[in-house]
């Protein structure tokens, strides 16, 4: 970033006033270090005209007051170099910045190449992402708490407002708007819904779609405690777009499922009971040590059981694990099926070999080294391995036993 300047302006809360001009005053300091002081002075002044307008609640109609509007300047290609800011303090929600003085930092650009926007309901003294700005908050921090991260107004997506007819090309359209006008124009605010159905009470069909795309982004990360849960949730991300936007909404609906950097309680994960019959209390006279279920994952529903059969030293000398997938779609299917590429990276598995062996129960792999054995397959929707730490003469009950059982669908 070049560096940001803030105008004055007599802001709404005098503590967080006072908070966002440090910022951009420190902002501003750094840009004098950066820029020498005459070299300001040494190319010409573009001025921004006034910009005016009031900010409006979509659905209802309602104005929208306190809200953070903030105008944004930068040459084209380039990072902000300068922001003001100003917190909407009548009743109406009606702003006005004034006009602007900005000088070109490189005197063959002309003028034309200067470029501004206004992010509206964004952290105080911006964020230097240019109009996308807007866009990353509603992206990457749906439920406005990941820690560190300063918002707006949490009851409204931000919002940018371009001035240029191709300003929005490259935003997700639901957070941004062409505005023609710089003067007593409405930026109508997506509020946040606890039902997305609410957005048809807009007229307007495109605020509508926006506010269906923005609430159902939204909705897929409130209620995550549950697999089941997470699974609607991956749903809603396919309703946004069926795209790009949805699919960043399960890459991120997955990070905020497993990530404690957002402020949200973390449900414990539990274990869950080991189905009957899936292990045997003992298998060719080599009684279980020990068996166990999940937790299970609540992003992928992927559910892992194991058990341990041991010798009377209660040396573990057999491992059976029965991993499930929910769904159709087994993650790894294709590598699991190919020799060459399922090899797992056991301590003797530079002189270890993997070969295919068709059997009763069907088709499985067999990974063979100086000092493990291991036999992988595919059954339905589940991976299962039995892995034998030492040679035994029982090894073929066992392969039978689970192979019996678990019958593979190996092709």
């Amino acid at each position: 970033m070049i560096c940001k300047r803030a105008l004055q302006n007599k802001p709404l809360n005098r503590h967080s006033g006072n908070r966002s001009a440090a910022r951009c005053r420190a902002l501003h300091r750094g840009f004098l270090f950066t820029i020498p002081l005459g070299a300001l002075f040494a190319f010409p002044n573009t001025t921004i005209p006034p910009v005016s307008g009031r900010v409006r609640d979509a659905v209802t109609g309602e104005d929208v007051r306190g809200v953070n509007v903030e105008l944004q300047v930068s040459h084209v290609g380039g990072s902000a170099i300068q922001i003001e800011s100003k917190n909407s303090s009548d009743a109406n929600g009606s702003f006005y910045l004034p006009p602007v003085s900005i000088p070109e930092l490189d005197s063959d650009d002309p003028p034309d190449r200067l470029h501004y926007w206004l992010i509206v309901n964004g952290p105080p003294c911006g964020t230097g992402q240019e109009e996308r700005s807007a866009e990353t908050q509603i992206l990457y921090n749906p439920m406005f708490n990941r820690r560190g991260q300063p918002v707006g107004d949490k009851g409204y997506f931000p919002q940018a407002v371009t001035f240029t007819p191709d300003g929005c090309d490259r935003i997700w359209n639901p957070a941004c708007t062409y505005q023609e006008s710089r003067r007593d124009f409405s930026v109508l605010l997506i509020p946040v819904l606890s039902n997305a159905e609410d957005c048809k009470k807009i007229e307007d069909s495109s605020i509508k779609e926006k506010c269906r795309e923005l609430n159902t982004y939204r909705s897929a990360f409130v209620h995550v405690d549950s697999y089941e849960e997470v699974q609607k949730g991956k749903k809603l991300c396919d309703e946004v777009d069926a795209g790009p936007i949805s699919r960043i909404c399960l890459v991120q609906l997955n990070s905020y499922v497993a990530n404690a950097a957002y402020d949200r309680p973390i449900k414990p994960q539990l274990r869950e009971p080991v189905p009957p019959g899936m292990f045997p209390n003992s298998l060719a006279g080599i009684p279980m040590e020990g068996s166990s279920c999940g937790p299970r994952l609540e992003f992928t529903g992927r559910l892992r059981c194991t058990a341990g059969y041991g010798m009377q030293s209660h040396t573990v000398v057999v491992s059976v694990s029965i991993e499930e997938f929910p769904g159709e779609e087994l993650p790894g299917a294709e590598q699991s099926i190919n020799p060459e590429k399922w090899k797992p990276p056991y301590t003797d598995h530079e002189q270890a070999t993997v070969n295919s062996e068709t059997r009763a129960g069907g088709k499985i792999l067999r990974y063979q080294g100086p000092q493990y054995n291991s036999y992988f397959w595919l059954s339905g929707n589940k991976h299962v391995e039995v892995f034998f730490y030492h040679p035994i003469p029982e090894r073929e009950q066992f392969v039978s036993f689970f192979l019996g059982n678990f019958p593979s669908s190996l092709q």
